[in-house]
C-alpha cells in the first residue's frame, strides 16, 4: 500500500476512533453508575448533565448556522452546580451556551429546552410556544416522552437511562443519531 494511502487510512481510522469517544463515554458511564451506588454515590443530576451533552453531540438540527447552541432550563434548575461541565462545551464546533428562563416567550431563541419538573404541569402550554420549531426537549418527568418531549431520563434499577421520541423529533426537524438511540430504555415512533 503506498504510504499517502496508508496515511489516509490512518487518518480516516483515527477521526473514526474521535467521532465515537462520547458514546463509548456514555457507555462506560451506564456500566459504572452501578458500582458507584454501591460505594460512594455521586448526585443524579451529575450524570444527568453527563447524558445531555450526549444528547446534544448526537442531535443534528436541521440548520447548524449558529455559532452557538442556547441550552435553556425552563422552570427551577435541578441541576446546580454540576451544570458547570457544560458550560463552554462544543458540539460539532458550535459552543454550548446555558440560559435560565421562566418565560414561556424565551424558549424560541434555544435550541434545546430543559423542562424542570417544576413547569411540567404547563407541558402542553410549552409543547404549543415551541411548536414545530428545530428544538431539542428534553426533561426527567414520568411518561414525558409520550406526552411529546424528545428525550426523557429517568432512574431505573439504579441507573440513568432515557427514552426517545422520534416521531416528535422528526416533526421538529431533528435527527437522533443512530448510536444514541440504541442505549434509550424505549424509542416511541
Amino acid at each position: 500500500m503506498p504510504a499517502k494511502q496508508v496515511a489516509n487510512h490512518r487518518h480516516n481510522r483515527n477521526q473514526s476512533c474521535l467521532l465515537h469517544l462520547p458514546i463509548v463515554a456514555l457507555c462506560c458511564l451506564l456500566m459504572t453508575y452501578s458500582s458507584w451506588t454501591h460505594a460512594e454515590q455521586p448526585p443524579e443530576y451529575r450524570l444527568k448533565v453527563a447524558f445531555l451533552y450526549n444528547f446534544i453531540a448526537y442531535t443534528e438540527w436541521p440548520d447548524q448556522q449558529n455559532l452557538n447552541l442556547n441550552f435553556c432550563i425552563y422552570g427551577e434548575d435541578p441541576f446546580g452546580e454540576h451544570l458547570q461541565h457544560l458550560r463552554s462545551k462544543k458540539t460539532n464546533e458550535q459552543e454550548i451556551l446555558i440560559r435560565h428562563t421562566k418565560n414561556i416567550e424565551d424558549l424560541s431563541m434555544c435550541q434545546i429546552v430543559f423542562i424542570s419538573r417544576s413547569v411540567m404541569n404547563d407541558l402542553n402550554a410549552i409543547l404549543n410556544q415551541l411548536g414545530e420549531k428545530p428544538i431539542l426537549t428534553i426533561s426527567d418527568s414520568p411518561n414525558a416522552s409520550l406526552q411529546g418531549v424528545v428525550i426523557n431520563m429517568f432512574i431505573k434499577e439504579g441507573k440513568v437511562t432515557f427514552e426517545a421520541n422520534i416521531a416528535r423529533a422528526k416533526r421538529n426537524g431533528l435527527k437522533l443519531s443512530s448510536q444514541l438511540l440504541r442505549f434509550a430504555s424505549e424509542v416511541y415512533q
